[in-house]
């Protein structure tokens, strides 16, 4: 029961220095990442709308009652037991499920199939209700006066198991990404130097570098430092985040510098290749360098040649330089 109590499962933290200076540090950097996550977000999109932007904005906000909640709890800085846990239950719910939302919203950019867009949508919200509200439920009774050992090692468990389906969730989001990536370059081409080919593999390896981060996170709850875990995860989180913005300026920045307006529509307008364009459409008043991203269904399949594609991707307008 001890060793329970030591990671900060139940109460506060009894650590060493190094492991308290890494909590700290891990903290400090999510908190950062949202200052500068909220900077960015609102410089870039210019109507505030649509499926992406909103579970940005819940990802990005979720950061900071989750990291402030453990900091309360882990410290004792209040004597209220149950008052970090809802910061920490409210920014979890919104930190964790925004993610997914995020990365589901823009897997309409490749996916050529409704019906696996549907199976993902469904996934999180089974997801969200099965793994989340009895987590939430066994942390508050696991954290009051006197619990008992039972009920501390039940949340034990359960808090292992949710980490792992979460992992596993992003994980079949990101492979089914890299999936139906992969699945496009074909029909491109073969040359190299490509700039479209150039795109979808920036978008294969930000998603295997989203496994990866998440494979690390993985690695610190199965090895029982609950305490390294709950301050590593915002700050991986946030970096998610960060990099879901290299996602959207590659985007950008191909559509800007491959417009037929802006280049020779004879060399790009007889090719053509299928592409399930994203849902959320940008677009931006003239001059104003800011992204409206809002929900507009496209057809599911369409084939679009390169000029027809970058016609529509017009609606793309480019960060401020």
């Amino acid at each position: 029961m001890a060793q329970v109590q030591n990671n900060g499962i139940t109460g506060g933290v009894s650590a060493s220095l190094p492991i308290l200076m890494t909590m700290v540090a891990f903290s400090t950097i999510a908190l950062y990442n949202v200052i500068e996550l909220n900077a960015i977000i609102f410089a870039t999109f210019k109507r505030r709308r649509g499926l992406y932007f909103w579970s940005f904005i819940a990802a990005t906000w979720g950061i900071a009652p989750h990291t402030v909640g453990f900091i309360l709890k882990f410290f004792n800085v209040t004597s209220v037991w149950w008052a970090p846990l809802v910061l920490i239950s409210i920014g979890w719910v919104a930190m964790v499920t925004g993610q997914s939302l995020v990365l589901y919203s823009r897997l309409h950019l490749v996916a050529g199939s409704q019906r696996s867009i549907r199976w993902v949508r469904n996934m999180i919200i089974f997801d969200a209700i099965v793994l989340q509200i009895p987590d939430m439920i066994l942390a508050f009774l696991t954290n009051r006066p006197n619990a008992p050992a039972s009920v501390v090692n039940a949340f034990s468990i359960f808090d292992k198991i949710q980490v792992g389906m979460f992992f596993v969730q992003e994980s079949i989001i990101s492979a089914l990404y890299i999936y139906e990536t992969v699945r496009l370059l074909g029909p491109i081409g073969g040359r190299n130097r490509n700039p479209l080919r150039k795109l979808l593999s920036h978008l294969i390896l930000v998603n295997m570098l989203v496994l990866v981060l998440d494979a690390t996170l993985l690695g610190t709850e199965y090895s029982g430092h609950f305490e390294i875990q709950t301050t590593y995860k915002p700050a991986i989180y946030s970096i998610k985040l960060k990099i879901e913005f290299s996602v959207l300026n590659r985007l950008i920045d191909f559509v800007k510098k491959k417009n037929p307006a802006h280049g020779s529509r004879s060399q790009t307008s007889n090719s053509s290749y299928p592409l399930s364009f994203l849902t959320n459409t940008m677009g931006s008043a003239a001059n104003s360098g800011s992204v409206d991203y809002t929900d507009k269904a496209l057809p599911t399949t369409i084939s679009l040649s390169r000029s027809q594609f970058y016609a529509r991707s017009n609606k793309f307008a480019p960060p401020v330089a």
